[in-house]
Order: structure tokens, then sequence, then C-alpha cells
């Protein structure tokens, strides 16, 4: 065993006794995190607090974070588990050997297999599980498809339902409407903002944005009400976003990007439930 391959088998060792990989919702663990100095694909390192989960995501490319806003947003999805590890490693070799595939390595030494995510899912009767793994078109060589298809046979001998996402199954526009709120899901991100504020500016602010009907840039419209309101600057504009991250109120996601130097129409959430993901979970 190479000195690096023993070094990889160490570190992982630690990583399933501190936990790492196991739990659900808050209390999850990613076994690959964004601090264990793992070269990301295209320089992507992203640390996100989850608006389902409340604990903080790690995604290793651009590609998995887009993926994450886009099930942050599903209804249907209700726990969303990243660098989900394949154990034990003697499985995962177990098969690479049954399929004769080289497992996974580092300098020959086989090292846990990941795969991006493991997604808990309602349907009409339960809860499922299933398992995501996100990449671009351009990667899908020959060695990448080997090591998907040990995922693939060990899922599948759990019983858990395994596919591949690329980049043409994420929709561009919903998933930068998403970033554009990602980071007014919790009240506490904006210094000095609490319930008691939201409750007495937010009826006040969607008057106000209502009555506009669409004919002011949101980001003018949101300074106007900041000064009618005797409001700091940018607290209407971040209300704004916190409404329509937490559904409260809605506008059109799907097929228009938010600018902030163009109008935005909004209007009350009436539904308690809404299928808003254009990607089909089982």
């Amino acid at each position: 065993m190479s000195l690096r391959g023993s070094r990889i088998t160490k570190l992982h060792t630690n990583y399933i006794k501190k936990g790492r990989g196991q739990g659900s919702g808050k209390d999850y663990k990613p076994f690959i995190q964004a601090h264990d100095n793992k070269t990301a694909s295209e320089g992507w390192l992203t640390r996100h607090k989850g608006w389902k989960t409340a604990r903080i995501h790690h995604t290793l490319s651009e590609h998995e974070r887009k993926f994450l806003y886009l099930c942050e947003w599903s209804d249907r999805i209700i726990d969303i588990r990243e660098q989900w590890p394949l154990l034990p490693i003697q499985k995962t070799i177990e098969i690479a050997e049954q399929l004769g595939i080289t497992h996974a390595n580092v300098d020959g030494t086989p090292v846990t297999m990941t795969t991006d995510f493991k997604l808990t899912v309602l349907t009409k009767n339960e809860a499922v599980d299933e398992i995501v793994t996100v990449k671009p078109n351009s990667k899908l060589d020959e060695r990448t498809l080997e090591l998907f298809e040990i995922e693939r046979r060990y899922f599948a001998e759990q019983g858990t339902a395994w596919r591949i996402i690329t980049e043409d199954e994420i929709p561009e526009i919903l998933v930068t409407n998403v970033e554009w709120l990602v980071e007014a899901k919790y009240l506490n991100t904006r210094p000095g903002m609490d319930d008691e504020i939201l409750s007495l500016v937010s009826e006040e602010l969607y008057a106000f944005i209502v009555y506009d009907a669409g004919q002011s840039a949101i980001s003018k419209l949101c300074l106007r009400a900041d000064k009618s309101f005797g409001l700091q600057q940018g607290t209407s504009l971040f209300i704004l976003q916190h409404m329509l991250a937490n559904k409260r109120w809605v506008t059109d996601m799907h097929t228009k990007k938010i600018k902030e130097f163009e109008p935005l129409v909004i209007q009350l959430n009436s539904q308690v439930m809404t299928s808003t993901s254009s990607i089909h979970f089982a």
C-alpha cells in the first residue's frame, strides 16, 4: 500500500468513526466536506445552510450546487444528504470484482466511494429514498460510467432507485431565481431583522408592491418602500426575498429570471403545497 493510499484509508476510517455519512435531517454529516482539501470540480466548493435541514450542506461542483437549490425548492423532497458513502467498502469492492471493473482507488488502494445525493422524496403513499448523482455530459467518460455502474448495482441490491442527472435536466431559470433568494430564507442572515419587524412591515410592503402593479423596477420600488416606512436601506428587498423564499408570496420562478432592475409581479400564496419542480421524483 502506497503512502497516499494508506493516508486516505486512515482518513476515511476516522470519518466513519466520527459519524460522517450517518444520520438524517439536521443530524446528517456529509462524508466528504468542503474543508477536507478535496479538489472541487471546476473549482467550486460551496457551503449552504439548508432550507429543509437547517444544517450546512457541502457541494463540490457547480452542478451539485445547482441541483441542491433545485431540491431545496421542490416541496416533494423532505431530506437531502449529500456526499453519501457506499459502505462497507468491502461491498463495492465485491461488485467491482464481479463486473471486472477497477474499484475507485488511490495509487491502487481501494477507497470509500461516495454518491452526490441521497434524497427522501414524498410520493402519494409514503416517503422513499432516491439516489441522484450529478454529472455534466462532458464528464460522462468510460471510466466515470464504470464507477457509476458500481454505484447503480450497490443501490439496486438495496432496492433504492438510482439515476444520473445532467445539466440538461436542471432548469437554469428556476435555479438562478432560487439562488437570488437563498440567503434570505432565514431572518437572522440580516442584522436587526426579526419576526416582529417582518410582521409589522410585510403586509404593508405587499400592498405597496401590488399597488405599483409591475410598473417600477423592484429595486427602486423597495428603496421607496424603505424610505416610506422609515427602514434601513435594503430592508424591503430582503423582506421580499424572504417571503418568496418561504413561499408566502409567489411569483413566476420558471419562465423569467428575476432582475432587480425590472418590475416583479407577486401575489399571496393560497396553496398549502405546490408542485414546483420540473424534474420528476419518484
